[in-house]
């Protein structure tokens, strides 16, 4: 009896020796994968350098198939997305999802004049992120662009405008106004200036507008020849589209029409719901209503992108 006694004891021992020991062996591998950290760099293009950053999932969700997301600002923004780029970006590389925001032209870091902020330079501007994270980092898996307001616009035309051949884009607000109407944001409330400054960058070359920054004849040729609704119909790709429910940004035209765009396509997905007290930037007065809406946001984008780029 004694005998089996000390035999019980000497197992329950071993089995508490092996579950420390795998205790530890977890604690020290978690230790031992590499944090994503995010990385500033400076990405060749066309015009000279791009900056940019760039985040990669953890060593052990690398392969050689790592999707990757471009993350397109709006008019006069910045690769900081209105706050929303950084977390989203640690959300999608949790989930094994690369990712390279920019600065476009005239906007954050960048060194050009805002009159180079054009929808082809934008789209060659991403053209050179996924080539330099193919070449760089061997991100050779699917590709899907995220864009807000105007940088939204630019996803919804990229695969008219771009080279390579994307899965799916994510469009928060995108100021998809068919021709000069994805201008009216520069004064919503009586569009003839807007057409009088259109014409006037026509004219001369360029034009100031009350952003503070002066809009190209090439930027406004580029808006007036480009529909995104019928871009989006050709492409026929999975869309998630979002729009705020206190926008003052964009026509209540722009938002139904996209919406219905969107709706009509075979992997459309529209989500309203969440963001009905948001403003164009997905923000609000109140701080937990703001870090609400910016959850809200991420969450969306990050479960439609994990199951897209799949």
């Amino acid at each position: 009896m004694k005998k089996y006694k000390r035999r019980k004891a000497m197992r329950v021992l071993w089995l508490c020796l092996a579950a420390l020991v795998l205790c530890v062996a977890v604690s020290l591998g978690s230790f031992l994968i590499e944090k994503p950290t995010p990385q500033d760099v400076s990405i060749p293009g066309q015009r000279g350098e791009i900056p940019a950053t760039i985040l990669l999932p953890g060593k052990l969700s690398r392969g050689s198939e790592m999707p990757l997301v471009i993350l397109c600002h709006g008019f006069t923004g910045n690769r900081n997305g209105d706050g929303h780029f950084a977390p989203l970006a640690q959300d999608l590389a949790d989930q094994g999802i690369a990712s390279v925001r920019l600065d476009f032209a005239g906007c954050g870091d960048s060194t050009e004049p805002y009159t180079s902020y054009t929808m082809a330079n934008m789209a060659a501007d991403v053209d050179a992120a996924i080539a330099y994270m193919q070449d760089t980092y061997h991100t050779q898996g699917p590709i899907a662009l995220v864009g807000h307001s105007m940088g939204g616009r630019l996803a919804s035309l990229y695969p008219q405008l771009g080279s390579y051949p994307v899965e799916a884009l994510v469009l928060w607000s995108p100021a998809n106004g068919t021709g000069l109407q994805g201008l009216e944001f520069l004064n919503l409330d009586d569009f003839s200036v807007v057409e009088a400054l259109a014409a006037e960058a026509e004219a001369n070359g360029k034009a100031g507008t009350k952003w503070g920054v002066e809009i190209s004849a090439d930027f406004v040729k580029g808006m007036r020849e480009s529909d995104p609704s019928a871009a989006l119909r050709e492409a026929g790709l999975p869309v998630l589209l979002t729009y705020s429910g206190k926008d003052t940004v964009l026509s209540q035209t722009t938002i139904s029409e996209t919406i219905a765009t969107v709706q009509s396509l075979p992997g459309g997905t529209v989500e309203l719901d969440p963001f009905v007290e948001g403003d164009h930037n997905y923000t609000a007065e109140d701080a937990t209503l703001s870090a609400q809406l910016d959850a809200s946001l991420r969450e969306v984008t990050t479960s439609f992108l994990t199951n897209a780029l799949r």
